[in-house]
């Protein structure tokens, strides 16, 4: 990404992003610096096959790392897709539209199955995360208000709803010392505050209908309609599958 930006520098000859936003970048060259913003980007969402170290990092890391990581790093890669890829590199961006879809559509009904067969708290949550923030690319490729307005909504919404659920969690684990499901019985009628609002942050998380969650993922799926319906109907899977969770 810093040679991207590099590069970009000795062709504007100037890092004020007002200038770089209304440049002429040939499109040969905006789609070799899209390329490197998108390896960086796509680690950071993450993107299959790059997701591997967030499960790890997640389970590893402590309550105050898991609530920055889930509520603001993991956001940097959309702020970064939309503030560099999109917004400097546009001719760029619609070219290699097809090619995030299909990485985004992938990575969302792969994780949305990963997730099924966990047993760890953390990694539910993880893998979740994954499919969530690739429902966001979605819509930030869509060219569409609805679809960038969403995608927005989308972040914002979860950036308060995965800390909030990472923290439910470290609160079993203080008591269980143990994040796995099975070990879990009859917490409703031991802990029924914490209980009443896992079960409204879980509602937020599956996108349930007056959530912010829900209106994110609408107005995401109905741009991202617009711009691709076949692969739209298949990211759409994503929510049978966080519902069946």
């Amino acid at each position: 990404m810093l040679l991207a930006i590099l590069v970009i520098y000795f062709e504007v000859g100037s890092t004020d992003y007002q200038v770089l936003a209304v440049a002429d970048i040939s499109e040969t060259r905006q789609r070799i610096l899209w390329l490197g913003f998108f390896l960086s980007f796509a680690v950071k969402v993450p993107m299959i096959p790059f997701h591997i170290w967030l499960p790890e990092a997640h389970v590893e890391a402590s309550l105050a790392g898991s609530i920055i990581l889930a509520g603001i790093l993991l956001k940097l890669a959309g702020y970064g897709f939309l503030r560099y890829s999109i917004g400097i590199l546009p001719d760029a961006s619609v070219f290699f539209t097809p090619l995030v879809y299909s990485l985004a559509v992938i990575s969302i009904i792969y994780s949305s199955f990963t997730t099924l067969r966990q047993i760890d708290l953390k990694k539910i949550i993880a893998y979740s995360s994954v499919g969530h923030m690739n429902i966001t690319l979605l819509g930030l490729f869509s060219n569409t208000i609805q679809g960038i307005e969403g995608s927005l909504i989308l972040m914002l919404a979860h950036g308060v709803v995965s800390p909030a659920l990472f923290i439910c969690v470290v609160i079993l684990y203080d008591r269980y010392h143990t994040r796995l499901l099975k070990y879990y019985r009859g917490l409703t009628l031991h802990m029924p505050v914490w209980s009443v609002m896992f079960f409204l942050f879980t509602l937020g998380n599956i996108a349930v209908p007056l959530s912010a969650n829900f209106v994110g993922e609408f107005m995401t799926f109905t741009g991202a309609y617009q711009q691709n319906p076949v692969l739209t109907v298949l990211g759409e899977q994503h929510l049978e599958h966080k519902v069946d969770i």
